[in-house]
């Protein structure tokens, strides 16, 4: 008889967290799975493989529309094999060309000299080492996609899913600087980066969707409701009454959404 697994199982397996499996199932990249008499999910062994699958185009960076239009075509059946086999050979062939770029590119990128002269002083040793590890991980992209899911769930999802038909690049720059490097980097913990973010973001007083976004990834992270609104109004003493009042809206509207920390 054929063991299935239950989701946190496969999440532990994969290294994707329960929410994204759910957000995938919701967006059409995983179809319905099977349930247990109780309702909860159970994975087959076809399941799995296709999960492993996506894994795979995610980490090759293919845009998750071009990976939601793969799965529509794979669910219409056999007949879209075709079409599925060009798709990824297109896929393929880019990939390679960006491997063959960054090769190329690779030995100038490594100033032997000038690292040397950094290592001057402790301080400079740590401060520079630091900035070479992060800038030149081959990671880079997946640590940050890691920290942006943590932080952000299913809404960081929909920002990188809103720019796949115009500026795809933009958005591997959205994970690559702000949360492969920043965010990574050790000094504050996750709830005091994202307490900065709402204030930083209420200051400004014309980023009202990423406000929102923010203050969610704030409750996600260890922040409670009051800390939010106490950030946001001590904004009004340097940004003004008026930043203070759009923020606190922007929260409002947050936490009806079912924020509950």
């Amino acid at each position: 008889m054929e063991s299935h697994l239950s989701i946190d199982e496969v999440a532990k397996r994969t290294g994707l967290t329960a929410y994204t499996l759910r957000y995938y199932e919701r967006i059409g990249l995983i179809a319905p799975v099977g349930r247990a008499a109780g309702g909860q999910r159970r994975y087959a062994a076809s399941d799995m493989a296709w999960i492993e699958f996506l894994l795979r185009l995610r980490t090759t960076r293919m845009p998750i529309g071009k990976m939601q239009a793969f799965a529509k075509l794979r669910g219409a059946g056999d007949s879209t094999v075709p079409d599925r086999r060009r798709m990824l050979e297109a896929h393929l062939t880019d990939v390679l060309a960006k491997i063959e770029a960054m090769r190329q590119c690779a030995e100038p990128c490594r100033p032997r000299s000038r690292i040397t002269a950094r290592l001057s002083s402790p301080w400079r040793r740590n401060h520079f080492l630091m900035k070479d590890m992060l800038m030149n991980t081959p990671n880079r992209y997946e640590h940050g996609l890691a920290k942006l899911r943590e932080i952000d769930g299913e809404a960081g999802e929909r920002v990188l899913q809103s720019l796949d038909g115009i500026a795809p690049d933009f958005a591997r720059y959205l994970i690559e600087f702000p949360f492969g490097d920043i965010y990574s980097r050790p000094g504050l913990d996750l709830k005091s980066r994202e307490i900065a973010v709402v204030a930083a973001l209420t200051a400004l007083g014309n980023a009202a969707p990423q406000l929102k976004v923010h203050i969610q990834g704030a409750l996600n992270v260890g922040a409670t409701r009051t800390e939010v609104v106490e950030t946001i109004m001590q904004m009004a003493v340097y940004a003004g009454f008026p930043a203070a009042l759009n923020g606190l809206a922007a929260a409002k509207e947050v936490f009806a959404q079912g924020g509950n920390r």
